[in-house]
């Protein structure tokens, strides 16, 4: 299975996840569709979805080209589907609130915004964590080989003079800190990778947020997306033969 950043930021987020059959689900489109295509190297006969986070255009800029395209977008924000199988993947979402129910993420005014993790099943890379855009995750989870997670700043690297802009920071938006007591928690002998992503341009060091996430776990790959790189993830589990 091949984990592909095509784009990542507050420009724009789009993942790739490609299995040795061709069948491709694209994780968030929040660039232009063309910039997606192209990511794709022009081929979206392999594209069997997409799954989106929230609606904040950029993780959903591209919905409705797919839409209009016959390519199934799933996200709870569009449609209440919990679990769905699309292709050889199994999908199956889950909310980010705190423990009394409300949303972890906000719109630009401040209100609440639904905005859901994923949890991605496929015998060629067991099971994968896919979570962006939230300051904290509540929830637990068993045997995770793969995280790919929005780890967006450092608090000792943000000017705490301009209040408005720490409270944009803060209101949805993860920690190096915090995102490494979610792995550590998270943590087993099968779990393989973290990529960090969604980082921020001016409150984010990309080599220390490795260097912490490295401490946190000393046998696991640690790697920060960036656009057009990509990894290997393998089932641990799969016979190799």
């Amino acid at each position: 299975m091949k984990l592909k950043c095509i784009e990542t930021g507050s420009s724009g987020n789009c993942y790739t996840l490609t299995s040795d059959s061709g069948e491709t689900l694209i994780l968030d489109c929040g660039i232009p569709i063309k910039e997606i295509k192209k990511g794709l190297n022009w081929n979206v006969k392999g594209v069997v979805g997409v799954i989106c986070t929230h609606k904040h255009l950029d993780h959903s800029k591209s919905v409705k080209d797919f839409m209009q395209m016959g390519i199934p977008v799933y996200g709870l924000y569009i449609a209440p589907v919990k679990a769905v199988k699309i292709g050889e993947f199994n999908v199956k979402s889950f909310d980010l609130t705190t423990i009394d129910g409300s949303w972890t993420h906000t719109n630009a005014d401040g209100t609440p915004c639904p905005i859901f993790g994923f949890l991605i099943t496929h015998k060629e890379m067991g099971r994968m964590l896919y979570i962006t855009d939230t300051n904290l995750i509540k929830w637990k989870f068993k045997d995770i080989n793969h995280i790919l997670l929005g780890v967006n700043y450092d608090k000792d690297l943000i000017d705490n003079e301009d209040s408005a802009k720490v409270n944009h920071v803060y209101r949805g938006h993860m920690s190096i800190d915090t995102a490494c007591d979610f792995v550590k928690a998270n943590n087993s002998k099968d779990l393989q990778n973290v990529i960090m992503c969604h980082l921020s341009k001016n409150n984010a060091d990309k080599d220390l947020f490795i260097e912490k996430m490295e401490k946190t776990v000393p046998n696991v790959n640690v790697d920060v997306a960036e656009p057009n790189k990509e990894w290997l993830l393998r089932n641990p589990n799969e016979c190799p033969f």
